[in-house]
């Protein structure tokens, strides 16, 4: 298992499509909110908000642009897995996660340690939480990749993942970033994790319970486990194939 998981590892980290989607989109994002958005709240607050969803779009882009790729590219391969070894589908998903998840973490303390050095980012135990939620946010991205992965070929992957992941990321700015969302936007913001993720944040600075955003998002998160789940079933013969 540790084998896999560090050979999954090496092989992200060599991919440069990894380093664009992953570390300079989102310090893009950092510098650019940070020159041009007025925020309500002081700015040592919104430094914090943008640190946190930084690292969402940095996780993001490793799932949605990264991962999905990766798996389109390696069908054949892991479906032969499949085929000649007792290497299981949730064993795979499982392995895959975590790869993600380790990565993420390093995408996080990049971005961290950005805001720390250039915009005087206050290290302190309730940046910790709300990064630890911006990981466990990533989890939708992760699996949303597997889903691209498992339906799209590469070809199309490459094609639309710069404007996909714009899109995305749309989903997940809201009103707090700063910015006058419409509201029928936020409707639809309540099927992604970075709203519930940006109540949550809000709430913490406060001294609040987050825990009904983190249930929300659980929720997300969960639907879309099972969603990657029946992709798989119904892709499985071609994938194997």
């Amino acid at each position: 298992m540790i084998t896999i998981i560090r050979y999954e590892i090496l092989k992200v980290l060599r991919n440069k499509r990894f380093v664009f989607f992953t570390l300079v989109m989102p310090l893009g994002f950092f510098l650019a909110l940070n020159a041009f958005v007025k925020p309500d709240h002081g700015q040592g607050e919104f430094i914090t908000y943008l640190a946190v969803f930084c690292t969402l779009f940095g996780t993001a882009g490793s799932g949605l642009n990264t991962l999905s790729t990766r798996v389109a590219k390696e069908k054949s391969y892991i479906g032969s897995i499949y085929t000649v070894t007792p290497y299981s589908p949730g064993k795979f998903i499982f392995v895959t996660a975590l790869v993600q998840l380790i990565l993420n973490v390093v995408i996080a303390a990049v971005i961290i340690t950005f805001g720390a050095a250039v915009f005087h980012l206050r290290m302190d135990t309730v940046l910790l939480k709300m990064e630890l939620l911006a990981l466990y946010s990533s989890l939708y991205y992760i699996f949303l990749g597997l889903i691209l992965g498992f339906l799209l070929d590469i070809v199309s992957l490459q094609s639309i993942s710069f404007p996909l992941y714009l899109g995305f990321m749309s989903m997940n700015i809201t009103n707090d970033l700063g910015f006058s969302v419409p509201g029928f936007m936020t409707h639809i913001q309540r099927f992604f994790p970075g709203y519930y993720l940006s109540k949550a944040v809000k709430t913490l600075y406060t001294g609040g319970d987050a825990l009904q955003s983190i249930l929300m998002m659980t929720l997300n998160i969960g639907l879309l486990l099972i969603v990657t789940l029946v992709v798989y079933r119904y892709k499985k013969n071609a994938i194997v194939a």
